[in-house]
């Protein structure tokens, strides 16, 4: 006679899935900068990617080990276009955003703070030359119109992210907000 539970040998085995939660996201921290100038324009620059397509954004970059929001402001403008502001010429952060994208290792994209400056219009030429610049993918620097942001498509190979030209046009007509925005593009 078989006896009613079956023996050790006879139990179905169970697996047990051992689930980790995903790597949090390596994300180097940045700043960029809404700069207008008197005639409600703002500087843009654009960066070539590597296949090929390119994006318009805000001058700006990593944040160095050691340096402040407001000292990676004034050295990523000086390197990329040529200002030199002082401290208190850089406004408050205006937004925030977590970007994910292919930037390289080790890094899963960037975390970006905002900042709003309103400056002279000047001719922008920074400290890095066209072949320092291209290394970084920059491959164009000019003041456009709120409206000439709007014009640029936000898909297909010349782009501005999906909501970027709205975000500007608030802060060039409406200037800081209250408190930084999160960023959704």
């Amino acid at each position: 006679m078989r006896p009613c539970s079956p023996t050790a040998d006879e139990r179905p085995r169970r697996v047990r899935r051992v689930t980790r939660p995903p790597a949090p996201l390596r994300l180097r921290p940045a700043v960029r900068v809404v700069l207008v100038d008197p005639d409600e324009r703002v500087l843009s620059m654009r960066w070539m990617l590597a296949d090929g397509d390119s994006v318009w954004g805000m001058p700006g970059g990593g944040i160095e080990p050691g340096e402040t929001h407001v000292d990676a402001v004034r050295r990523e403008l000086r390197e990329e276009v040529g200002l030199d502001l002082e401290p208190a010429e850089i406004g408050p952060c205006v937004a925030h955003r977590t970007h994910v994208f292919d930037i390289g290792e080790p890094w899963d994209g960037q975390e970006e703070w905002f900042y709003l400056a309103r400056v002279p219009a000047f001719e922008p030429r920074g400290e890095l030359d066209d072949d320092a610049l291209a290394a970084e993918g920059i491959v164009e620097v000019r003041w456009q119109t709120p409206a000439e942001l709007h014009a640029i498509p936000t898909d297909g190979p010349l782009r501005l992210r999906a909501g970027a030209a709205a975000f500007t046009e608030r802060l060039v007509r409406d200037g800081h907000p209250a408190s930084p925005v999160e960023l959704d593009f």
